[in-house]
């Protein structure tokens, strides 16, 4: 019977632990999405991506594979009570407006502007001091104007107020995730140059040369698409190996040796290869998944939108790409759990679709060329290697 009387309350535990979940995730994502679109701050959105794949990948409890989510969480729950407060400031100083056009310099106007700006002032210090107490839902409601005149008088409450500052910017490690994501895209920036740089050549050139040089042009575009193919099968697990050695690094490695290399891990080339070796159908599958949430997100760059939008469509490429780096990271999971080689057969199996998975990829990568609003540097600037925005140049 005390079974059956908890179960109701069971069920309740599990609906606000799902409700939690769900309202974390969709913090995640918007602070995310948010950070991408600041310039320098947008490689900490790749970077925190490619921590959650590198944890994935080291085997580590799933809870513990998205650092600061609750905090993301509360970040957006505050945003949310800061925005709901202005609504009266918005409302009076609109009023305010509109009696300004119908009644130029009329002293109705005079007042309203001079009630928002006051206010304006006042709600400041009330969100500021609502975040200092904690930022909850009920610190919004009620100011508690004593307990704040007398808190601006307290050597306490400042140095409580930098203490929590300071461990707030901690907890983000906003600076390890910029470097992480700096050097993911540097990494890729040096595996891209060459493949797009000749097929720019072959494509741009071809309109100039004779025919009878034609031929040259498409050599050196195929040598292009060819490379390209062999870059793109490596790359995405080659980011999650440099992610997995910093993290490593970190956590003081039994191997430091294999932290210490060029730009992290990044242009090992082996490390991608011995992954494909031990795991080639899973390795396989996680790469042509990868590429599948890529591809549509290059409809959206077709036509460039004005910068205060970039906000809205970097939802769509954190939604997409996040799953896609975590899928790399369940990958390299998989093939560090191993320590032989699968059999060839399964290598030559999984390597054929992936094969084509690359070259349907690439063929769009062409189409871009001309479709894309960036044209030719859609080439070199690929989102699925690089902050999730949806356009890099202005």
């Amino acid at each position: 019977m005390n079974f059956l009387r908890s179960i109701p309350l069971l069920i309740l535990n599990a609906i606000g632990a799902l409700a939690k979940f769900a309202w974390n995730t969709l913090s995640l994502v918007l602070v995310l999405s948010l950070a991408a679109t600041i310039p320098v701050v947008q490689f900490a959105s790749l970077g925190y991506m490619l921590e959650c794949s590198a944890r994935i990948a080291n085997r580590q409890p799933i809870r513990t594979c998205f650092p600061g989510i609750a905090l993301a969480g509360h970040i957006v729950r505050c945003g949310l009570w800061i925005l709901l407060t202005w609504l009266p400031i918005w409302f009076i100083t609109d009023l305010g407006y509109s009696s300004e056009l119908i009644q130029p310099g009329s002293s109705r106007a005079l007042n309203l502007r001079i009630a928002a700006r006051i206010l304006a002032i006042l709600w400041v210090l009330w969100v500021v001091w609502a975040i200092l107490r904690g930022g909850r839902w009920f610190h919004f409601l009620w100011p508690q104007p004593i307990r704040f005149a007398k808190a601006l008088f307290s050597r306490a409450f400042w140095l409580n107020a930098e203490n929590r500052w300071w461990n707030f910017l901690e907890q983000l490690h906003l600076w390890r995730l910029i470097r992480l994501g700096f050097k993911a895209s540097l990494g890729a920036g040096i595996w891209l140059v060459i493949p797009a740089l000749l097929i720019l050549v072959a494509l741009n050139a071809a309109p100039e040369v004779r025919t009878d040089q034609q031929g040259g042009l498409a050599l050196l575009g195929l040598l292009g698409a060819i490379l390209m193919a062999w870059v793109i099968q490596y790359l995405p697990t080659l980011q999650t190996h440099m992610a997995r050695n910093d993290l490593l690094a970190r956590q003081g490695s039994d191997n430091p040796q294999s932290t210490k290399q060029r730009l992290g891990g990044v242009l090992d080339r082996s490390a991608a290869r011995k992954a494909f070796r031990r795991t080639p159908l899973r390795y396989a599958l996680a790469n042509i998944l990868f590429l599948a949430l890529a591809l549509p997100l290059y409809l959206l760059r077709i036509e460039e939108i004005p910068p205060q939008l970039w906000f809205l469509l970097s939802i769509f490429f954190v939604v997409l790409m996040f799953p896609a780096k975590l899928l790399i990271g369940w990958a390299l999971r998989c093939s560090l759990a191993k320590s032989d080689d699968a059999h060839w057969t399964l290598r030559w199996i999984a390597w054929v679709p992936l094969l084509a998975a690359i070259a349907i990829y690439v063929g769009f990568l062409y189409l871009g060329k001309f479709a894309l609003w960036e044209g030719g540097a859609i080439l070199l600037f690929q989102h699925a290697f690089l902050p999730p925005v949806p356009f890099y140049l202005r």
